[in-house]
């Protein structure tokens, strides 16, 4: 038998996919609730927060979910082998091209000294540290999960984990980020959901090796 056959039957046999799904709809909910427990009791929202949400700034909460939904059908994906992955990983890297976009738009319009003064703060500092700190029980839960699963690549499937990890960590912390200007807002969030994500790609060819 080929190995592709024998990859293919063990996927027919275990059904990997829906074990997976179960394991994520066990754990998220767990590790969300710790994260937000630990949000209010040592970061709580910003005092303007019900003008921010109905604001513009309410992107920058909106987006990390959009960002996590793209990763955790990717993660599902790559823990089912034989399973195409073409697509969402298009889509994965098409939202973030859009932001980047975004980014420059905005970075042509104020010049390097207006991404300078924007990220000249210590909230720059916070949100580096706030967002992986917050996304620690995503992640844990994210690699509980996709562990039933048959990871193939288990570098690739551990970054991508970490990417589910950063983004609902940055949009809870979004909530008391009081920066929302876009020379601060993507630079910081895309570097704090980097650095979980490189975690998780660490990670990954010890807790995901099948």
């Amino acid at each position: 038998m080929k190995t592709e056959d024998l990859i293919m039957a063990l996927s027919a046999d275990t059904l990997p996919r829906k074990s997976v799904v179960q394991q994520l709809g066990r754990a998220m909910p767990v590790a969300i609730l710790i994260s937000i427990a630990a949000f209010f009791a040592f970061w709580g929202p910003r005092p303007d927060i019900w003008a921010a949400l109905g604001s513009a700034a309410v992107l920058k909460t909106v987006l990390p979910l959009c960002l996590v939904v793209l990763a955790a059908a990717l993660a599902q994906s790559l823990t089912h082998p034989g399973a195409r992955h073409d697509i969402r990983s298009a889509a994965l890297g098409l939202s973030v091209v859009l932001v980047l976009g975004v980014f420059g738009a905005a970075l042509l319009n104020a010049g390097g000294a207006g991404l300078i003064a924007a990220l000249s703060t210590p909230s720059l500092l916070t949100c580096l540290l706030s967002i992986p700190v917050l996304g620690l029980p995503v992640l844990a839960a994210a690699f509980w999960a996709l562990s039933s699963g048959a990871a193939l690549r288990p570098r690739l499937t551990g970054a991508v984990a970490g990417l589910i990890a950063g983004g609902l960590a940055a949009s809870v912390y979004s909530l008391y980020c009081d920066k929302d200007m876009i020379l601060f807002v993507v630079p910081a969030y895309f570097a704090a959901i980097a650095s979980i994500s490189v975690i998780g790609a660490l990670l990954g060819p010890r807790l995901l090796k099948w």
